[in-house]
């Protein structure tokens, strides 16, 4: 994963990206709880974005966009206080009616039922971190706390029609099944 920190270029609207990498030295392992591995990985993820970061003092950001659940915003404000935050929410878990469990030939574990409440922490913390957030829907919004609904706008990032669009060149079939091209879900 890559931070991306936007800059500007004296005084014009002109945007240059830097990729900064970064390594982690460690994450969860065997005997970290199942519930706290995604936590753990995510604060391993934060503290190597962290020290690229402080590693790199001629960087100078006015502006931090990062992805959230991966932890790599959350402490980046003890580098640069005051520097606002933005962060990409995809998904906010839930342990019923999600998901998880809408195959009912694959139910979950009781483990993971919890472990999709633990999952949300990193979530959390970035949501209290950043200034503002974005989603790419409606119901991807919607699944996080109505308190935090507020912050976060929804931004389409849209659908590439050059790779997914109808070919009606190709065999509508399902086994021996031929599906009728009139045909609609």
């Amino acid at each position: 994963m890559d931070v991306q920190l936007r800059l500007e270029d004296a005084g014009r609207q002109r945007q240059r990206i830097e990729k900064v990498e970064y390594t982690t030295t460690s994450g969860a392992r065997e005997t970290t709880h199942y519930c706290s591995r995604t936590f753990e990985n995510a604060v391993w993820h934060a503290h190597g974005v962290f020290e690229a970061c402080k590693a790199r003092p001629d960087l100078r950001p006015d502006l931090i966009v990062g992805h959230s659940g991966f932890g790599s915003t959350v402490y980046l404000p003890e580098l640069y206080p005051g520097v606002p935050i933005i962060n990409y929410f995809e998904f906010y878990y839930h342990p019923h009616q999600s998901d998880m469990d809408f195959r009912p030939e694959f139910p979950p574990s009781e483990l993971d039922f919890l472990r999709a409440r633990s999952r949300n922490a990193m979530l959390l913390l970035d949501l209290e971190t950043c200034g503002r957030g974005y989603s790419p829907t409606h119901f991807q919004k919607k699944l996080f706390p109505a308190v935090y609904r507020p912050k976060i706008d929804v931004i389409f990032d849209g659908i590439e029609t050059d790779l997914f669009r109808r070919n009606d060149k190709v065999d509508r079939r399902v086994g021996d099944r031929s599906i009728p091209a009139t045909t609609r879900s």
